[in-house]
């Protein structure tokens, strides 16, 4: 049971392991999900501002370059450039540390080199003007780190960008600034340029370490509890096994004990017999007046003899049926003069020689009364298979020896063999060849022994079968 109870908690810790992982997987997904609409918020944010300084911005300047209010030739970036306006905002939010993403504008040839893309954000670049894709998103990896990448395209929307991307218009002190380029020159409706926004997988998922640490403690307390209740319900299943099969230990032993008390009463014959020939005796000396002191005190004491091989009998027999005898340290040779004593009457009424050899007298930690009973099985289960028409010698031996990884004894008989068919089932719960039988005794004899740390096993001999008892060494 304690294997099985075993097996169970790996099992949940597997569970646990799996979920745990598909928990990180989900909101690892929902973390890049919420970081790529953020991107995309905070691009189009960007494209807004850009919107509102080619809509608004640049053409109130030039009514106000119309009106005189300042110079024809005026150029300030600060005002008139998109790019620089958007990048500046960028980096107002970066220096009181409230973002932790990079922004970037990237154009092809730029005027400004700080507008220079690396062949990466070029080659989308290049998507974004061959219109391959209106938007992109997609996760990649910078030496260790893997980032999520957005880019959106910015394109010349208003005549106002278009002014500052012609040779022909573009403001003096513009290109004194910045100089020319023909490649960067675009129409209205041009892609002219992306805007990019790149952040960290692992800062995207420290905005979701509390859920997930919630998550985890959550789904831990459950499984704890869930291991708790399935060890109670192991505790107590196992507690009701061991209930079974101590009333099936007794019912087995209740099963014998009809002819337990035939074999108490061949035990009992002979003294019994010896008793009242003694009194006879007695009553024959007394009539004849040859009864003296010495002679009744010689009768007494052999009376006293009879009665107290009785009395040990009922104690050998009382000790066996004790259901509540504790465990002790006792000897394989101790469990085997038991066993003699309560079959030695039965086996004798039988005609069955019963040889005993301690080659290695061992000792085992246990209840001595369930290693007695798996020898009266045994034993018993062979005196029915010799039955009456057994030709020659019946035999069980007995033999008690160990080695270094066991300690065993062996009962063998010549009452034939087993069948093959058979042979294999004989251990099963209510698996019986006999008439009247419930199929208990060698089940319980093999479940006595799990229970000591060992096992039975059986074969076929020459001319019988072998029965070995076997306590594993720790």
């Amino acid at each position: 049971m304690k294997y099985r109870f075993r097996f169970v908690v790996a099992i949940f810790t597997i569970l646990y392991i799996i979920i745990i992982g598909l928990v990180f997987s989900f909101y690892r997904q929902l973390a890049l999900k919420d970081a790529k609409q953020e991107a995309f918020y905070v691009l189009d944010t960007m494209n807004a501002v850009r919107d509102y300084i080619s809509i608004v911005q640049r053409p109130l300047i030039d009514e106000l370059k119309v009106e005189g209010v300042i110079k024809d030739d005026f150029f300030d970036p600060r005002l008139q450039s998109s790019s620089y306006i958007t990048r500046e905002i960028y980096n107002i939010q970066l220096s009181k540390n409230k973002i932790n993403y990079d922004y970037k504008l990237v154009a092809t040839n730029p005027l400004n080199p700080e507008h220079e893309g690396d062949e990466f954000e070029n080659e989308i670049l290049e998507g974004f003007k061959e219109k391959r894709y209106e938007e992109f998103s997609q996760v990649i990896k910078d030496g260790n780190t893997s980032y999520i990448y957005v880019g959106l395209p910015v394109k010349n929307s208003q005549a106002s960008c278009a002014v500052c991307h012609n040779i022909n218009s573009v403001p003096k002190k513009m290109m004194e600034q910045y100089g020319s380029s023909k490649d960067f020159e675009g129409k209205v409706g041009d892609t002219i340029a992306m805007i990019s926004f790149k952040i960290p997988i692992k800062n995207i998922l420290a905005y979701h370490a509390n859920e997930l640490i919630t998550s985890s403690v959550a789904l831990f307390v459950v499984f704890v509890l869930l291991v708790f209740l399935v060890y109670k319900i192991h505790e107590k299943m196992a507690k009701i096994k061991e209930q079974n099969e101590q009333l099936m230990i007794h019912q087995s032993r209740l099963a014998s004990m009809g002819e337990m008390i035939g074999n108490i009463s061949h035990q009992w014959k002979q003294p019994l017999a010896q008793i009242s020939s003694t009194l006879i005796n007695l009553e024959l000396y007394n009539e004849k007046g040859k009864l003296t002191k010495e002679k009744l005190n010689e009768k007494i004491k052999d009376v006293d003899e009879q009665v107290k091989f009785m009395s040990q009998t009922i104690n050998d027999f009382k000790n066996f049926f004790n259901p509540n005898s504790i465990k002790r340290e006792f000897t394989s040779a101790e469990a085997i003069e038991q066993t003699q004593k309560i079959l030695k009457s039965a086996l004798k009424n039988h005609v069955i020689k019963l040889d005993v050899e301690i080659k290695e007298n061992f000792s085992h930690f246990g209840n001595i009364n369930e290693i007695i009973q798996i020898l009266i099985n045994i034993i018993s289960n062979a005196k029915e298979a010799f039955g009456q028409s057994h030709l020659g010698e019946k035999r069980v031996k007995i033999c008690s020896f160990k080695n270094s990884l066991s300690r065993m004894i062996t009962i063998e008989n010549n009452a034939g063999n087993i069948d093959k068919s058979v042979i294999k089932k004989i251990f099963n719960p209510n698996f019986t060849t006999k008439e009247k039988g419930s199929g208990l005794g060698l089940y319980m004899s093999q479940v006595i022994m799990k229970k000591n740390n060992g096992f039975i096993t059986v074969q076929n001999t020459k001319d019988g079968v072998i029965f070995t008892i076997l306590f594993l060494n720790s």
